[in-house]
């Protein structure tokens, strides 16, 4: 079943529940969860991954039989990572009554644009990765992020480069973007603030590939450089080690992804003095239950890159929500009962080790930071940071 509404995307119908649980409730009905995320792009190996572990935690759900006895679709559009493209998206998944949530998107601002259509017609909306501060500051009741926030992710990086390795001479580059270039503020400000200095500031755009030009013009003596934003990074590395340039090489999640980080560096993740990896999760295996997850995914889509845990995690917590109220109202629930239900939702993840629970803005109080550098053809953890590793 397909509709076609302007913007890339399609219904999928993934199918019908058993229809004989003790709650039928739901007998005949479908529930439709809309996925919005770059499907095209720069940043579309984590849509797309987002969507694959979204699908698998549908799929489960079917198997274990279904959602009261009612059908489970999804909704998915590609965003194509813009906020204009996101609010056409959202206007779509806001003016169909049987979508009770969302999860997406994947870029801070598509995220940001995209909330506020969602927040005018009381659909919730649950993000695995978005990190920006503006997604959940802004006191819309309808809006949850499972991942960790740049506020916490940058000043913990900026310490670890300062405290723990020495760094006192950073290089910050960022893509303009809210993402990009928010975490590069906040990274910046707090290695600052601890005495680093910043020596040299510029940024790039997206979707740029040559940065010999950049690279050549910087000052000599840095010893870090850091880059805000997500698909350049590769290829900023890569030109690096290229010119003979052997400075550390940090970015945050965004690089945070074996097909858009690891495998376009050609092995000069390992050259020099390394990369320094931000991530919003744990390795998988360190939670009960990822390992088994993990098995799942890569029989049907390959090995995890990036996010695909912290999306089965939301696509899970909101089912659970959508049960619960259905179960409440005994019958199709409303949209705000669905919130009320997300709100006051405990619920243990396989992302992290402690339940997810949302604090008064909709962040995950149980998120947590990982620092990892890269080890062949994969990402190895070297520190885990609290938000206390922020602190001044």
């Amino acid at each position: 079943m397909k509709r076609r509404l302007g913007v890339a995307g399609g219904f999928l119908l993934l199918g019908m529940a058993m229809t004989a649980t003790a709650w039928g409730q739901l007998d005949g009905r479908t529930i439709v969860i809309g996925v919005g995320g770059p499907l095209t792009g720069g940043a579309a190996s984590f849509g797309i991954e987002m969507k694959q572990g979204i699908e698998v935690a549908i799929d489960e759900k079917l198997a274990g039989g279904g959602l009261l006895g009612g059908r489970l679709a999804l909704d998915v559009a590609d965003d194509q990572a813009s906020p204009q493209t996101g609010e056409a998206i959202a206007q779509r998944f806001c003016a169909n009554p049987a979508t009770l949530g969302v999860v997406g998107h994947v870029n801070s601002g598509v995220t940001v644009a995209a909330s506020t259509v969602y927040n005018r017609c009381g659909l919730p909306m649950i993000t695995p990765m978005s990190s920006g501060p503006a997604v959940t500051d802004r006191g819309l009741t309808n809006v949850f992020r499972l991942t960790n926030r740049d506020d916490h992710k940058g000043p913990a990086l900026a310490s670890y480069l300062y405290r723990t390795l020495g760094k006192r001479r950073l290089v910050v580059i960022d893509d303009k973007t809210p993402y990009g270039k928010g975490l590069a503020d906040i990274l910046a400000k707090k290695f600052t603030d601890l005495g680093g200095r910043i020596v040299a500031r510029v940024d790039i755009t997206v979707g740029e590939r040559d940065f010999r030009r950049l690279l050549g013009s910087l000052p000599p003596e840095f010893d870090t450089l850091f880059f805000g934003g997500i698909a350049e990074g590769a290829f900023i590395l890569k030109q690096m080690r290229e010119m003979g340039l052997t400075q550390l090489f940090a970015c945050g999640d965004g690089c945070w992804d074996v097909k858009g980080f690891i495998h376009p560096s050609e092995g000069t993740a390992t050259k020099g003095e390394g990369v320094l990896i931000l991530s919003a999760a744990p390795a998988v295996g360190r939670v009960p239950g990822s390992t088994e997850f993990a098995e799942k995914y890569t029989r049907k889509y390959g090995p995890i890159a990036n996010y695909a845990v912290s999306s089965y995690d939301s696509a899970r917590a909101l089912l659970v929500a959508i049960e619960r109220a259905a179960t409440a109202t005994r019958g199709w629930p409303s949209r705000a009962e669905v919130l009320a239900a997300m709100r006051t939702l405990r619920f243990q993840g396989i992302a992290y080790a402690r339940p997810v629970e949302w604090d008064e803005k909709g962040d995950n109080r149980a998120a947590v930071i990982f620092l990892n550098v890269v080890d062949g053809d994969h990402f190895k953890e070297v520190a885990e940071m609290t938000q206390a590793d922020s602190a001044p």
